[in-house]
Parts: C-alpha cells; sequence; structure tokens
C-alpha cells in the first residue's frame, strides 16, 4: 500500500467520521463516493469496503451506550429479523448491477439527498413517524420486520446504514426513551452494516485492510466530533455537506457520460 492511498484512507474516515458524528447518516455516502473518486475503487468494492467501516464505527458508538445500559437488545432484534435477508437480496441486486448504471444511480441519490439536507434536517423523518399510533405488540414487530427489511436492502445496495429510520421505529413505536433509542440506533447500524458486509465479501468486494483503515478514522472522529457538535456548527456542516453531496453527484453523473 502506498503513502497517499494510506493518508487518503485515513482522510476518508476521518472526514465521514466528522459528518456521522454531528449529523448522522450521511457519512457513509461520502465514503463510498471518495473511495471510488479518491482510490479508484469500483462502486461495488467502494460499497463494501464503507459498510464494513461502518461496522467498525457503529460497533464503537454502540459499545459505549451498551456500557452506559442504553441499548434494548430485545426490540432491536426483531429490526435485525428483517435487516439481514434484507441486507442479502441488497448485495445480489448491487452485484448484479454494472458498475456504470450503479455509478449513476449513487449520483443522483446524492443530487436528491444534497436536496433534502437543504431543505430540511434528517430528523424531520421522525416527526413524520408520530402520526403512527401502533398498540397491538404483532403489528408493532410485523412494522419492525418490515422495515429493518428493507434498511438492509438500501444498506447493501448503497452502503448506508438508516441508522435514523432505526432511531425513529424505537423512539416513536417501541416506545423507547432517547438515549435507548439512540444506542438502539447505534447497535442495528452496526449489525446491518455486518450482515452487509459479510453478503458483499462472499462476491468478492470488501477491500478488509481499506475498510479497517477507513473504520477507525470515522470511529475516532466520530466520537469526537459527536461530544463537541454545536447547533451553528451543525446548521453550517449540513450546508456545506449538502452542497458536496451534490456536487459528487453531478461529478459522478459527469464521469458516467464520458465513459
Amino acid at each position: 500500500m502506498s503513502l497517499f492511498n494510506l493518508i487518503a484512507m485515513l482522510f476518508i474516515g476521518s472526514f465521514a467520521g466528522v459528518i456521522i458524528g454531528v449529523m448522522g447518516a450521511s457519512g457513509a455516502v461520502i465514503m463510498v463516493s471518495l473511495l471510488y473518486l479518491l482510490l479508484g475503487f469500483s462502486m461495488h468494492e467502494a460499497i463494501g469496503t464503507t459498510l464494513m467501516a461502518s461496522f467498525i464505527a457503529s460497533s464503537v458508538v454502540a459499545y459505549v451506550y451498551y456500557k452506559n445500559e442504553n441499548v434494548d437488545v430485545l426490540p432491536c432484534l426483531w429490526l435485525a429479523f428483517g435487516a439481514f435477508p434484507g441486507s442479502q437480496l441488497g448485495a445480489f441486486i448491487s452485484f448484479n448491477t454494472p458498475d456504470s448504471e450503479l455509478r449513476s444511480i449513487f449520483g443522483i441519490l446524492l443530487i436528491a439527498l444534497g436536496a433534502y439536507l437543504f431543505r430540511e434536517r434528517e430528523e424531520s423523518i421522525i416527526k413524520k413517524f408520530e402520526r403512527i399510533h401502533i398498540k397491538n405488540e404483532k403489528y408493532r414487530y410485523a412494522m419492525a420486520i418490515i422495515i429493518g427489511f428493507v434498511v438492509g436492502v438500501i444498506a447493501s445496495v448503497f452502503g448506508a446504514s438508516g441508522g435514523i429510520w432505526f432511531l425513529a421505529i424505537l423512539f416513536l413505536i417501541f416506545g423507547m426513551p432517547l438515549h435507548k433509542a439512540v444506542g438502539g440506533a447505534a447497535f442495528l447500524m452496526a449489525l446491518t452494516a455486518l450482515f452487509a458486509t459479510i453478503a458483499h465479501a462472499r462476491y468478492g468486494n470488501v477491500d478488509f485492510i481499506a475498510a479497517i483503515i477507513v473504520g477507525i478514522g470515522a470511529a475516532i472522529t466520530g466520537n469526537i466530533s459527536a461530544k463537541f457538535a454545536n447547533k451553528a456548527a451543525e446548521k453550517l456542516l449540513m450546508k456545506a455537506v449538502a452542497a458536496l453531496l451534490i456536487a459528487l453527484g453531478i461529478f459522478l453523473l459527469i464521469l458516467q457520460n464520458m465513459a
């Protein structure tokens, strides 16, 4: 491995970690984009490697919450029951999608996500769940499995772990206190990323060394930035990240048209 590659991997992980710590899930798509653009990974390998890096970073956060008794494992398992088969299906879809088409889809996703972040915070997803009142326990579990499945598919296709969706379900549907919901979401992000990593590894699309380096960088800066984040910096960073996502998406689409 060259010195440039090592520095680039640490930069990618550290940069994404700052964004994950302050804002949440947007860091994963930036990892995918930069692995592709800076290090020449294929889209398939960039997604698989990002998922393993996300597993490392999310595991560190989940362990902190678990040590503080803020992870309620049992409700999380219902979401995990859906996430596991979903991640396997997502890896199959990703593997069978040509790299050029995957790049175009990912570029469109980045532009859409960037435009969304310009308009409102990711936490607004939670508000949209507030109208849902499910008293029947069986329906709650069924909904958890279905959403876990959908998030698993998305995670495996695009490399993002869907933490905000997990948080919304645990907080609003299962009625967990916020700290337990955040801890449970981190735990589920780690599990989903692990499931998806295993699926992508079967297709040979995970660079384990790169994933470890990127994951360590993301874990360190993610925890530091989460502790020191403030509202003013968060709003400014959100606009900057939104612009970056749109720029990366446009660049990927330009590359697609030039290919």
